[in-house]
């Protein structure tokens, strides 16, 4: 097993280019550093996890990513567009940890909604929306309100909305952290399922060491305040992957390598072999 550090470039064409991006907040008492020089890029196809302890600035890197934030300097290119840019040509899909579905609105309803809001033709509307519902295995309950649904069901709405206008780009803020153990688990391979089909772009910011390893093709690891990747890291297990990986010796080497990276135990640059 191999730890590398350097200039953090995707293997193949990169869809996403992050250079030297730093983001501060200013308060009353002080001027607070959330992100310092990240500089990374995301492969066409690549799912990548962010992860980092609490309060490390993954969920600003993330708004930052998506257009929804600016940086304080550095920059962040989509396929070549500013966020912004990708944003207006629906470039971007974002899910995050609370599904936020309107509850007067049905499970195909809800799904359609930015569909709508953007005056898409109603027959296009309803075909995508159904494609979504079969996507995500919810289409027996396309007339359910979200009072109706469990967690995780609420968050497959979610993902299917997102997915609605076929973003080349999925940005994902914990979505599952809301979500029992046993739900989260199901998830995490509910969503590999979507994934190994649809081939996006994931972004995937989560503080879960088992979480960022079962899904990942490499893992970025955020320092404390102000947020800086210390390494990154190749998660080299075959896909498909599926239920039970987490018993093996590999996944364990993993999980040990990424712990160390978090309690701050590993150098930057050092090396591991199994």
């Amino acid at each position: 097993m191999t730890l590398h550090n350097g200039s953090f470039r995707a293997n193949g064409e990169a869809h996403l280019s992050i250079a030297q991006v730093s983001k501060g907040f200013v308060t009353p008492q002080e001027e607070l550093i959330a992100l310092q020089d990240i500089t990374l890029e995301v492969g066409r196809g690549e799912f990548i996890s962010i992860l980092g302890p609490s309060g490390c600035g993954k969920s600003t890197l993330l708004r930052i990513i998506g257009g929804l934030l600016e940086p304080t300097s550095g920059s962040v290119a989509v396929n070549g567009r500013s966020p912004r840019e990708a944003q207006a040509d629906k470039a971007l899909g974002f899910v995050f940890q609370e599904p936020s579905l309107l509850p007067w609105r049905t499970v195909v309803d809800n799904i359609c909604l930015p569909l709508e809001v953007n005056n898409r033709h109603h027959r296009d509307t309803r075909y995508t929306t159904e494609g979504m519902l079969s996507l995500v295995g919810l289409g027996r309950f396309r007339n359910y309100y979200p009072f109706q649904l469990s967690g995780g069901m609420q968050q497959r709405v979610a993902l299917a909305r997102a997915l609605a206008f076929d973003p080349a780009l999925l940005l994902m803020d914990e979505p599952f952290g809301a979500l029992d153990e046993i739900t989260r688990a199901t998830m995490r391979y509910e969503l590999l399922r979507i994934w190994d089909r649809e081939k996006k772009t994931v972004v995937f910011v989560t503080h879960s060491i088992i979480e960022a390893i079962i899904l990942s093709d490499r893992v970025a690891v955020l320092s404390s305040q102000p947020g800086r990747i210390k390494t990154v890291v190749d998660i080299n297990l075959p896909r498909p992957r599926s239920e039970g990986l987490e018993r093996g010796e590999a996944f364990l080497d993993y999980s040990n390598l990424l712990h160390s990276l978090l309690m701050g135990g590993v150098k930057n640059g050092a090396n591991f072999s199994r």
